[in-house]
């Protein structure tokens, strides 16, 4: 389910389970709306960053298309929870 939404995702460089998430343009503003109503909003950072919990994840929204979680123990099943 999450393929119509994410383009790509790799590990991020930290050490606590981490990953970047590159959205895809054509669904960005469809993503970032189930984001918004399945998370807890943390804290908005100008215009730019949203960070938000999804359980025990912390989320990271940036406006240019890429999410940054932390804490996730299994991303496939993470981004299924999140964007069906």
């Amino acid at each position: 389910m999450y393929q119509k939404y994410v383009q790509s995702f790799l590990d991020s460089c930290k050490k606590d389970n981490s990953f970047v998430v590159m959205l895809k343009w054509d669904t960005m503003e469809e993503a970032h709306e189930k984001i918004k109503q399945k998370c807890i909003l943390i804290q908005s950072v100008g215009n730019l960053i949203e960070k938000y919990q999804f359980g025990k994840t912390l989320l990271s929204y940036y406006k240019t298309g890429k999410i940054m979680l932390t804490e996730v123990d299994h991303i496939e099943t993470l981004l299924d929870k999140l964007f069906s």
